[in-house]
């Protein structure tokens, strides 16, 4: 697999396990919302940065070949 591809990985992995984590999907409050949309909404931010750092992993390896 190649590198480039693990840092989207990780945000997608925590959006499609949200509803089987039993401390996002249960009863709560996180920041005076429900926990799972701050769990959500936290993880479609970080797709940016883990879009941003795959792209310059593979510019990076772009430069190399």
């Amino acid at each position: 697999m190649r590198s480039y591809y693990l840092p989207p990985a990780v945000p997608v992995a925590a959006l499609v396990l949200m509803p089987f984590l039993p401390f996002v999907n249960s009863s709560g409050l996180w920041l005076g919302l429900p926990k799972m949309m701050v769990w959500g909404a936290f993880w479609c931010l970080m797709f940016t940065p883990a879009l941003l750092l795959s792209e310059r992993l593979m510019a990076r390896r772009g430069e190399e070949d």
